[in-house]
């Protein structure tokens, strides 16, 4: 009996460390059974019975609490300290200080951590001394003593690997990776993911699950909270699967959070009320009160206060400090005094926003503290009748520092949305105080500040370069599989995985440090003035379309029509052309009324955004920066605009740094994809154009190839089908014959092409990430360094893209500029779905 009772202990102890934690239960209950244990009949005091039920009662322990039963945990507990040997002491006060960590009382757990340490000590180095060190690291991570966090789990991995237990050796490693996360290395720590996550699948593959948690943070912390959302819930699934309802309800908060930071308030709420719900029942007192927290938060951003609120902020905060808890708590001090601020109470808010930043010292906590400060600071300056302009201010400047670390271009842009606050409420301040400089100056602030990071050429690594052939591979054969009509599932998976593989390897690449200076808005009006060009600088402030106008005499601000009617013109006007672009020609009636909802919608637009500003921009050349929810509007479509050279790009100074980047002056490129009717004779009539050109035709198209000819082209043009790519969007890609060639590895070019055309597809669409950033194949260009491409928003007949494209050319050839080029080509042709973008 006692011989199959150790077996099932080890079992259980086995299953809890590989987190399948339903099954280590049943095995511990087993065994406790088998034992005959009784707590109206504890064993005597030194038997081997008393032993065993001894170890089997401190393993069920720590089982309970992480599947949510922390006082049953602890009853265990009490339970065995009436017949267990000195020997075991040590390891009975680690389990209690565990699960008090696991309950939020953390002052208690460390008090316990510290006085098992010597007696677990006395035992020699063994697995349940290195496990002391590694949960006590997880519990200063939780307390913000980052680095004595490190300290202790460095300790931890060193006795793991010393007593040969692979499998925490690999959680250790993990723990280590989020303290560095926490730091703010995200980078460092996306790499230790890897490693920890080939370490699981070697040793503990039900572990691997715990990954989608940690990923999920590391995406919180640089603003993709949609991405980090479909992670969490990922973990949140896999945990309850295996028993883990601990984890599964904290994730559910940060799951929440994670919704709250993309302003998706009745949905955070929801899923806050229920985290909250089930730490309560778990007794995870300080992480319920954070979820109570973060309900509070979502209602004071969408204006759902009562007179009371800052009192239940303070009340919360009051709670979370008597036990001893720190997470996120300066953060709650902060929306207190927000509250105070704008119900008028400004002489308690002072010494709350004089704070510095709490024990943990740098990373994303650190960071999002600063940042909550300055806008807090910058509305109480506000209240007093200040400018609140400078706190605005030193917050964008944090986040430039922030993001110079990323390498990855998404990174890059998420960072943005870690300041939309910020940024909206300097837009609104200056658009209300300002003059139209300082409205362009801050609209500047506030759009596409990933192009002014040098792109970091990770595709470009060998690595990176061998897994986008194995990706390339994969697509070609999905393609196959697809075209003789047989199941794709598996090969659709396999695309996946390879897509994000490549995706988690350029994350942890660092970012280069450096980023292009600022221009001012005296310096874009005199480069407008200078061409003869109108600078048309969208943005919004109070649901309303905004223009900053430069180029003619002065800047001037006009306020234009609805954003959202503006946006819900947008997607009637790329549906009607998507209508108008398919592959068969439409009935005649059908045709017309698609054409006579094009006319009313252009004009509905015309009328809102262009008639206010046509004194204005008179008949200058017109470079329109939209606002990121009409970066898809079609421009040429609007009658004024029609015949009107005319540049869309992402930003009034990406505009300005492509008109002064030197020119590429190598051999023109022109090549074409598969599948297009007309493309053999388009691209030879278009190589002829050009001398010297390198001409790649549609069976000899290798993605290679055509990639090593862009590099230094003056021009290039591709002739090719493509797919953009909303949800993936560094992955929207050109179709060749021997495969795709992915926006992804644009970045790495040496020297990008001068002047793009990619004539028949839709990649001029693009995918607004967050923060008002732009990311696709043609923002990969121009990020890349192109000064000019020219693309479209909607599919494309290929008869259409090879009429206009020939004639685009031989004006460009002829020596006009690529804007002159495609109004003139445009003109009689209404409703062509071309946009020259960047300059």
């Amino acid at each position: 009996m006692l011989q199959r009772a150790w077996r099932l202990i080890s079992r259980g102890q086995r299953l809890h460390r590989r987190g399948r934690m339903m099954e280590a239960g049943d095995a511990l209950e087993e065994a406790l059974r088998l034992l005959e244990w009784n707590p109206e009949r504890p064993p005597l005091k030194g038997t081997a019975r008393a032993r065993l039920i001894t170890k089997a009662l401190m393993a069920r322990s720590t089982n309970m609490a992480t599947q949510g039963n922390s006082a049953g945990g602890l009853r265990l507990l009490d339970n065995a300290e009436g017949f267990s040997l000195p020997e075991d002491r040590g390891m009975l006060l680690h389990q209690r200080a565990f699960i008090l960590w696991q309950s939020g009382r953390l002052s208690e757990a460390l008090q316990w951590f510290d006085e098992a340490e010597p007696l677990l000590a006395s035992y020699g180095p063994d697995y349940f001394y290195a496990m002391l060190f590694h949960n006590r690291a997880s519990l200063f991570r939780d307390l913000g003593e980052l680095q004595k966090g490190i300290e202790n789990i460095r300790r931890a991995v060193e006795l793991y690997r010393h007593v040969n237990v692979p499998a925490n050796e690999a959680k250790a490693i993990h723990a280590e990776a989020l303290l560095w996360l926490d730091l703010g290395e995200v980078a460092k720590a996306l790499i230790a993911f890897d490693d920890v996550r080939e370490l699981y699948r070697k040793y503990a593959p039900d572990l691997e699950a715990f990954l989608h948690g940690s990923h999920a943070e590391a995406l919180l912390h640089v603003g993709m909270n949609r991405q980090a959302i479909l992670r969490w819930a990922e973990a949140i699934a896999a945990h309850r699967m295996t028993g883990d309802f601990r984890t599964a309800a904290i994730q559910e908060f940060w799951r929440a959070v994670a919704a709250f930071e993309d302003k998706q308030f009745e949905v955070a709420e929801r899923w806050a009320e229920q985290a909250m719900e089930s730490l309560y029942r778990q007794g995870n007192e300080p992480m319920a009160f954070l979820a109570r927290l973060l309900i509070l938060q979502g209602r004071f951003d969408a204006g759902q206060v009562g007179p009371d609120f800052a009192d239940k902020v303070s009340r919360l905060c009051d709670a979370l400090e008597q036990r001893d808890w720190t997470l996120r708590l300066n953060q709650a001090k902060i929306l207190a005094a927000r509250a105070k601020i704008r119900a008028g109470q400004l002489d308690e808010v002072e010494a709350v926003l004089e704070e510095g930043p709490g024990p943990g010292g740098p990373g994303y906590d650190a960071l999002a503290e600063s940042l909550a400060r300055h806008l807090a600071r910058a509305e109480l300056a506000g209240a007093r009748g200040s400018d609140p302009m400078q706190e605005l201010k030193k917050g964008l400047d944090l986040l430039d520092e922030y993001r110079m670390t990323f390498g990855s271009v998404e990174f890059q842009a998420g960072v943005s949305a870690l300041g939309e606050q910020l940024s909206s409420k300097g837009l609104t301040y200056t658009t209300n105080h300002g003059s139209p400089a300082d409205m362009l100056r801050w609209a500047e602030r506030s759009r596409a500040q990933a192009l002014r990071i040098p792109p970091v050429k990770s595709s470009a690594d060998p690595d990176a370069r061998e897994a986008l052939g194995r990706l390339r591979q994969a697509r070609q054969e999905l393609w196959d599989l697809q075209s003789e009509g047989k199941d794709v599932a598996e090969a659709l998976e396999r695309v996946r995985e390879l897509e994000e593989a490549i995706r988690n390897y350029d994350r942890t690449k660092p970012g280069p440090g450096q980023q292009a200076d600022r221009v001012t808005p005296e310096a874009l009006q005199e480069l407008a003035e200078s061409r003869n060009t109108a600078l048309v600088s969208l943005y919004e402030v109070g649901g309303d379309v905004r223009v900053v106008l430069a180029g003619g005499k002065g800047l001037k601000h006009v306020r234009l029509m609805s954003l959202d009617a503006a946006s819900e013109l947008e997607r009637r006007l790329g549906a009607d052309l998507d209508a108008l672009g398919k592959p068969f020609r439409l009935p005649p009636r059908l045709q017309a009324s698609v054409e006579g909802s094009i006319r009313r919608n252009a004009a509905a637009l015309a009328e809102g955004i262009w008639d206010p500003i046509a004194d204005y921009v008179g008949d200058r050349q017109v470079v329109i920066v939209p606002h990121s929810r009409l970066a898809w509007v079609p421009w040429p479509l609007l009658p004024q605009l029609r015949g009107r050279p005319m540049t869309v790009s992402p930003s009034a100074e990406a505009w300005w740094r492509a008109v002064h980047r030197p020119a590429a002056t190598g051999p023109a490129l022109v090549a074409a994809g598969p599948a297009l009717s007309r493309a053999g004779g388009e691209i030879e009539t278009i190589a002829g154009l050009y001398p010297g050109a390198n001409l790649i035709t549609a069976d000899q198209s290798d993605p290679e190839i055509v990639l090593k000819a862009l590099d230094g082209a003056s021009v290039a043009h591709i002739a090719a089908h493509g797919h953009h790519e909303p949800d993936n969007v560094l992955f929207s890609r050109l179709d060749f014959g021997l495969g795709p060639l992915n926006a992804y590895e644009l970045l790495g070019l040496d020297q990008p092409p001068g002047h793009v055309v990619l004539s028949s597809c839709d990649l001029g669409r693009s995918t607004v990430a967050v923060g008002n950033e732009t990311l696709g194949f043609t923002a990969a260009l121009l990020h890349a360094g192109t000064s000019t491409v020219v693309s479209s928003l909607g599919r494309v007949p290929d008869d259409m893209a090879a009429e206009m494209m020939i004639e685009y050319h031989q004006r460009c050839a002829a020596g006009a500029t690529p804007a002159e080029a495609l109004a003139a080509v445009g003109e009689h042709r209404p409703w062509h779905p071309f946009v020259a973008f960047g300059a």
